[in-house]
């Protein structure tokens, strides 16, 4: 499929809608076709729009997708990167990943990390062609802890 230049914009209290329906349409089926129907909870993602920074990826006048960060002490913790179905292996999460990169070293952050189901081969090789490693998980083995240490920037 053909590559997708989108533009990326912080999120609207207009756009928490069409988020939670993008969420509902891409990640609610493959929750469900992992057998793991309890990795999808819309109460949790709504909680997660309201506390998170969420970015939109917009392509050709439309939603193409988002993520959703959170900076915990030296790190930002990529929380969720949602794709609409009519973007995908389109470039749109490789975009949304190198912004969240970009938010990270703004702020001066270490390291990146991001949860992904063990199971869940397209993430995982997304994640690893933005130079992620495995860390150690013991506390949740069904998931791989992916991290990527950032360049030191002095103030």
């Amino acid at each position: 499929m053909e590559r997708v230049k989108c533009s990326l914009r912080a999120m609207s209290a207009a756009d928490r809608g069409m988020l939670v329906l993008l969420a509902e349409e891409t990640l609610h089926p493959l929750a469900e076709g992992s057998g793991h129907p309890e990795r999808y909870n819309a109460a949790e993602l709504l909680e997660l729009l309201e506390r998170a920074d969420v970015f939109v990826a917009e392509a050709q006048g439309e939603m193409a997708g988002f993520v959703a960060v959170e900076a915990e002490d030296d790190t930002l913790a990529l929380r969720c990167v949602c794709v609409s179905p009519a973007f995908e292996a389109r470039g749109v999460a490789n975009q949304l990943v190198a912004w969240a990169e970009g938010v990270a070293i703004d702020r001066r952050l270490r390291r990146l990390t991001a949860f992904v189901p063990a199971g869940d081969n397209p993430s995982l090789r997304l994640y690893r062609g933005h130079d992620f490693a495995p860390a150690a998980s013991p506390e949740r083995p069904e998931m791989v802890l992916l991290e990527k240490r950032l360049p030191a920037i002095e103030s």
